[in-house]
């Protein structure tokens, strides 16, 4: 981030037409600081986030994306200072939660608890002050409403829930995703026994080592008993095909042939394939492929209104925080294979109940 600060301040002085350096770098007590110099005398640094390397200086400070600081009440303690030698200091972010110290700051300023300067800026904002037709300009494009639309629907549907706090300028709750929250989920230290307990994989079959965003195998094992859905365990991992092999037969024999095994069936002759191989393999086991109806959105929302119910829980387990960071983020988050297969693992308990239970369901 100070590297891109140092190098946008070198483009705005060239627009400018002001004389400056070239940027230097320099380290000091392992911090490296980038640096302008200006013709006027003055400088621009750009340092990084620990708070003392704001102590002893002078001038206006800018505090980028605060939200997003382990440290902000310390850097803003430090850059306080600079006020008393007729200096400035602006801190600047986008939303990071409602209980974020950057929003506290936010709130207490509207109802001029402290007497801070507040400045809000929304994507629309910019949009109306020419954003589109400055970026058509500069890359050569021919403006037009009609494609300053489409440029508009295109970047909230990149951002998709983070639009909210990215782009409008709004405090999310923490946990809130665009199909899950977190909240949802209570966390239990036990499960009655019986009811319908099925373990569901969502297959994958390239290992971390070769491409370190390739998807997940992750399996899911849940549990309906008491009108209640509990997702007892998670496992996923990067894996090649003999890896995932091997995770799947070894956690059938710890769940045991009373769990039932659904995995989801993929189209074409591949599909076909997996099945023969994974049912040979687990042969002995209750095992079936389930191909998907929908896309992953419309099947997740079934659980979604459950969950919202208060209808599943969670067996508590070092597992917890990372099934729920995939819930919140879905679907636009990095990992969301682990959702495919508790959804997977929903609709088809869904399918094997008895049809007088069918009607509490949310599908």
């Amino acid at each position: 981030m100070a590297r891109q600060f140092i190098a946008d301040c070198g483009w705005w002085a060239e627009q400018y037409q002001i004389v400056a350096s070239e940027v230097s770098e320099s380290v000091f007590d392992d911090i490296i600081t980038f640096r302008i110099r200006l013709s006027s005398g003055h400088h621009i640094s750009a340092l990084s986030s620990r708070p003392t390397n704001l102590r002893g200086k002078q001038g206006r400070v800018i505090i980028d994306e605060a939200a997003h600081h382990e440290q902000l009440q310390e850097l803003i303690d430090a850059a306080i200072a600079f006020l008393m030698w007729g200096g400035q200091v602006s801190i600047i972010s986008t939303h990071y939660g409602e209980g974020n110290l950057f929003n506290e700051l936010v709130k207490k300023s509207r109802s001029r608890e402290i007497s801070y300067s507040l400045h809000e800026i929304s994507f629309q904002d910019a949009i109306n002050q020419g954003l589109y037709e400055r970026i058509c300009e500069t890359t050569g494009s021919t403006y037009s409403q009609t494609t300053e639309d489409a440029f508009i629907k295109r970047i909230y549907d990149y951002y998709g829930q983070a639009a909210i706090q990215e782009l409008d300028c709004i405090p999310t709750q923490p946990g809130a995703g665009a199909v899950f929250n977190r909240d949802w989920f209570e966390v239990v230290d036990s499960v009655p026994d019986g009811g319908i307990t099925i373990r569901f994989w969502d297959l994958a079959a390239t290992a971390a080592e070769l491409n370190k965003d390739a998807c997940y195998t992750a399996g899911v094992k849940m549990r309906f008993v008491g009108g209640k859905f509990y997702v007892l365990s998670l496992l996923m991992g990067q894996l090649s095909p003999p890896e995932g092999d091997r995770l799947i037969y070894n956690t059938a024999q710890q769940d045991g042939r009373w769990v039932l095994i659904r995995w989801e069936l993929e189209g074409g002759s591949a599909g076909k394939r997996d099945e023969h191989h994974l049912q040979q393999m687990l042969r002995g086991y209750d095992t079936a492929g389930v191909r998907p109806l929908g896309d992953k959105v419309t099947r997740a929302k079934p659980l979604a209104t459950d969950a919202m119910e208060g209808h599943v829980k969670i067996l508590r387990g070092n597992w917890n925080d990372q099934f729920l960071d995939c819930l919140s983020g879905f679907p636009k988050g990095k990992i969301i294979d682990p959702v495919d297969a508790a959804t997977g693992a929903y609709a088809a308990i869904v399918e094997r109940s008895p049809r007088s239970q069918r009607g509490r369901f949310s599908y």
